[in-house]
């Protein structure tokens, strides 16, 4: 009888341990505060669930400004559910600019989002921003800053979890071009435009001349 007792009692202790070690994971790779520093490499979430195509996202990450921005500009994203009156929510996300033609370093700092987070990605400060909480979220608006005197081709790329199962991996915003703004050249009166008065008097001076030869 003692021995069965031990057991059960080893097998009641292996069981409450492996309970204990799935709940701490669990807390760790769900990150309800924001995503790690670690998710940066790859920006997933580590749920233990496969992501979902990213073709299929009903989430986007939106630039109100347009393709078109001027050099040192700020950048507003808007991470909204994609779907027309929809009212699926996200709970989480991960988001950070690259240069088009080099998509594994990220570039440029995020300003402090009201309701989110950065972190250091991937050597760099601030260049990611992330959620604080799991809450649902239909709508988080995120500021971008780029590189000083940057004149390239961005994209923004953005991790969205719907739910632990349920996530999408680096959907890509639109891009974004950045360009100085074009130099007006002064513009030249023509003859045409010259008043009348002052072609009148420059015939009158030279009668004047002409007379006084």
């Amino acid at each position: 009888m003692s021995y069965t007792k031990n057991v059960h009692t080893c097998r009641a202790a292996v069981v409450a341990a492996f309970l204990l070690a799935v709940a701490s994971i669990g807390r760790i790779d769900g990150s309800p505060t924001g995503a790690p520093t670690t998710a940066c490499a790859t920006m997933t979430p580590g749920h233990g669930f496969d992501a979902q195509p990213t073709s299929s996202s009903p989430f986007k990450t939106e630039i109100p400004a347009g393709e078109n921005v001027l050099m040192d500009e700020t950048v507003r994203l808007e991470l909204r559910n994609s779907v027309p009156n929809g009212l699926l929510s996200f709970k989480g996300y991960l988001v950070m600019a690259f240069n088009k033609n080099n998509a594994t370093q990220p570039i440029g700092t995020f300003k402090l989002p009201s309701d989110g987070q950065l972190i250091d990605c991937i050597g760099g400060v601030k260049n990611a921003a992330t959620h604080t909480s799991n809450s649902d979220k239909q709508l988080a608006t995120v500021d971008w800053v780029p590189p000083k005197g940057f004149m390239g081709t961005v994209i923004f790329r953005t991790t969205f979890v719907q739910n632990q199962a349920t996530y999408w991996v680096k959907t890509e915003s639109i891009a974004v071009t950045f360009a100085m703004a074009p130099t007006v050249a002064p513009t030249v009166p023509s003859s045409a435009s010259q008043p009348a008065g002052m072609w009148a008097a420059l015939a009158v001076a030279s009668l004047l001349a002409f007379v006084t030869l």
